[in-house]
């Protein structure tokens, strides 16, 4: 039969408020403070959905960017056949000139862009390597010998824009304004937009290559890539476009 001498332990609990000396151990995710841990792989999956919406901008801008030069290309075509009245002689008149083609320079400044989109494909892919090792805790020794490509790409898109303006120092000084004549207003007004375009995205490839200077992120600098190389791709592929239609329209 038991004794009233003997003792019964009781387990004390943290209280959980009143201000009692009870505490909550501390667990990642309690709390509104940052524990300082930036690798998590949440962090992953919010890097692959942020490149998903990203994707889903660039492609609504490619498609406007498309239906723009689509436009202008079909007002090219039309235009050639097309006679203008003439109000001093009172008649129609067919005044479309055929823009002459300095054919070295563009194809040297199709090179240029050519040669860059190669460029930015081998810097994504460099960046990506470069991710997937980080993540290991492994550096390969051929990413640090590796040719600073994002930088060779943003290079070679200046080069790009200095032959443009140099294509169009020499139209001018065969006599081609912007004004003289309908084909030339248009060539112009393609050639321009289509370098104004291609400025836009080397602002931004500018921009990350100077990210270590700006304290940028790496993943910041890697989305930004991966998405601009789409826009940069486009961009190639447009330019090319844009020559064959001069080419095969230069006889009309």
């Amino acid at each position: 039969m038991p004794t009233t001498s003997e003792r019964v332990e009781v387990e004390r609990k943290p209280k959980l408020g009143g201000g009692g000396p009870g505490k909550i151990p501390h667990r990642r995710g309690y709390g509104g403070g940052d524990d300082g841990d930036h690798n998590r792989p949440g962090d992953f999956s919010s890097s692959r959905q942020r490149l998903r919406r990203g994707r889903i901008g660039v492609a609504a801008g490619i498609a406007c960017v498309t239906a723009l030069f689509i436009g202008l290309m079909f007002v090219y075509v039309a235009r050639m056949g097309t006679h203008h009245y003439d109000p001093v002689l009172r008649q129609e008149v067919y005044d479309w000139k055929p823009v002459p083609l300095p054919y070295r320079l563009l194809w040297i400044n199709s090179t240029l862009l050519i040669l860059s989109s190669v460029a930015l494909e081998l810097a994504r892919r460099e960046m990506h390597q470069k991710m997937e090792f980080s993540a290991m805790g492994i550096l390969p020794p051929r990413l640090k010998l590796a040719p600073p490509w994002l930088t060779i790409t943003v290079v070679l898109g200046f080069a790009f824009l200095a032959g443009q303006i140099h294509l169009w120092n020499s139209l001018r000084s065969q006599g081609l304004y912007l004004h003289a004549n309908p084909s030339g207003s248009i060539f112009y007004l393609l050639t321009g937009l289509h370098a104004l375009h291609l400025a836009g995205g080397l602002i931004a490839l500018l921009y990350v290559a100077c990210g270590r200077w700006l304290r940028m992120r790496f993943e910041s600098q890697r989305l930004t890539v991966e998405l601009t190389g789409w826009y940069w791709h486009f961009m190639g592929v447009l330019w090319l476009a844009i020559f064959a239609l001069l080419h095969f329209t230069r006889g009309v």
